[in-house]
């Protein structure tokens, strides 16, 4: 019972003590804040000097996570050196919908000083028919997929795209995400075709019986 007495107060004032350390004293301190993963301008709402016992990692995620772009956050503390480490995994963009960027998840976004080039711009009637449509374009030959300024999803799951190249402007009807190989062999074909020379769509849903005009 004695050593009860004893150890009880010995225990209270070592847990004081290290709440004083962590909470109050310099011991403990940020020196250094890093953000990784990105280049995109970020606000920095940590103080060096400030107590890292302070410095609530979710707290801080939760902040930045707040920003369109921003997929993940993980903060981290080093109780050694003082630094906190901010790391930023952005949205990676897979098509323009809406005139804003999405990613696989359909989240959309503003994209910041990002090339757009290679991204689809996608007429759809949904998110959810707007990421099929972009693992579509994904699929087709460069070829093709480079010359197209505008991607549509009609009657839920055919595809028509706008394309425009040095020659001309035409639609290509797709049809449904299936034979791609050989529509673009066909649609290839029918353009190397002199009297072709100014079409004004192609339609290869059926790619054995296209239809030009």
């Amino acid at each position: 019972m004695k050593r009860r007495r004893i150890y009880l107060p010995l225990a209270v004032l070592i847990l004081s003590a290290a709440a004083y350390a962590l909470g109050w004293s310099s011991l403990f301190t940020v020196s250094v804040i890093e953000i990784k993963g990105t280049n995109n301008y970020l606000p920095i709402e940590i103080i060096k000097g400030e107590k890292l016992a302070r410095v609530e990692p979710r707290v801080v995620a939760t902040r930045y996570q707040k920003f369109d772009w921003v997929k993940s956050v993980n903060v981290s503390r080093n109780w050694i050196n003082g630094k906190v480490s901010i790391t930023i995994t952005e949205r990676t963009p897979i098509a323009i919908y809406n005139n804003l960027a999405i990613d696989a998840q359909g989240k959309s976004f503003l994209l910041r000083d990002q090339n757009v080039a290679n991204l689809p711009k996608i007429a759809a009637p949904t998110v959810d028919s707007a990421i099929i449509a972009a693992a579509f374009f994904r699929e087709i030959p460069v070829e093709i997929s480079s010359q197209v300024t505008l991607l549509k999803v009609h009657s839920g799951d055919t595809f028509i795209m706008e394309i425009t190249s040095k020659k001309a402007s035409l639609e290509l009807r797709w049809g449904r995400n299936e034979e791609n190989a050989l529509k673009a062999k066909v649609y290839q074909a029918l353009l190397l075709q002199p009297e072709n020379s100014r079409l004004k769509r192609v339609d290869v849903s059926a790619p054995h019986a296209p239809i030009v005009k």
